[in-house]
């Protein structure tokens, strides 16, 4: 994943931003009327300083701390992992690198995507997936890579958790690593934030299905590795 992949995604919302801020430029230059100028001038402060962040902290995630690199760091045993993703995911090759040898599975979230997760699904030619499918005690690692989040509904995130206890072996451990709603994610991102999960969340839906925390690792500011095992 790399910023430019980000803004591919995204490019309504940033184009969106883009306009707003032209639209106060040239009512700021024609001298508007104030009833004009001063509602452009309120919608473009958030949205152009709140773009500027968004961008600084997703090239600081993935252009600068290369975040897929950081995936396993201390994680002295892996053993046969498998990753988890929601129909875009650029962690296999970096986990495959570190790991020294090859998924067991791959499996993909059956969720209702949303637009960025639409195009980013459509640029990497990947299908819709219909559900995580992994053979019961087959696995030593599970690693879900900012996918987790994409399954809003509660119902479905027990369902989500409870198949991924199934496949992990006594011992194994399941590596979510996400964005989360927190204080950080909202500075960069306003409102963005909301599509994440707080990191309670996933605490919660672990404890449901038997997992325990192992630990928990802040690689950057704005994203959190939980290590659950079973």
């Amino acid at each position: 994943m790399t910023t430019t992949k980000v803004i591919r995604f995204n490019w309504p919302k940033y184009l969106g931003a883009a306009a707003i801020a032209a639209a106060a430029l040239a009512a700021e230059t024609a001298a508007a009327p104030r009833w004009i100028r001063y509602p452009l001038r309120t919608a473009c402060a958030p949205g152009g300083i709140w773009t500027l962040t968004s961008l600084a902290a997703t090239w600081w995630v993935y252009d600068y701390r290369r975040i897929y690199q950081e995936l396993t760091a201390g994680l002295l045993h892996v053993g046969d992992w498998a990753a988890v993703h929601a129909g875009f995911d650029e962690s296999v090759p970096a986990l495959r690198a570190s790991t020294g040898r090859p998924p067991a599975a791959v499996a993909q979230i059956a969720v209702s995507p949303g637009a960025s997760l639409r195009r980013a699904r459509k640029l990497s030619q990947r299908p819709a997936g219909g559900g995580v499918a992994l053979a019961a005690s087959s696995l030593d690692s599970i690693f879900v890579t900012f996918a987790a989040h994409e399954v809003r509904d509660t119902a479905r995130q027990r369902a989500l958790f409870t198949a991924l206890h199934r496949a992990l072996r006594p011992g194994g451990r399941l590596i979510i690593t996400e964005h989360s709603r927190d204080a950080a994610n909202f500075a960069v991102y306003g409102p963005g934030a909301l599509h994440f999960q707080p990191l309670a969340t996933w605490y919660a839906r672990a404890a449901e299905t038997g997992l325990t925390a192992a630990g928990e690792v802040r690689i950057t500011p704005f994203v959190t590795r939980i290590v659950f095992q079973r």
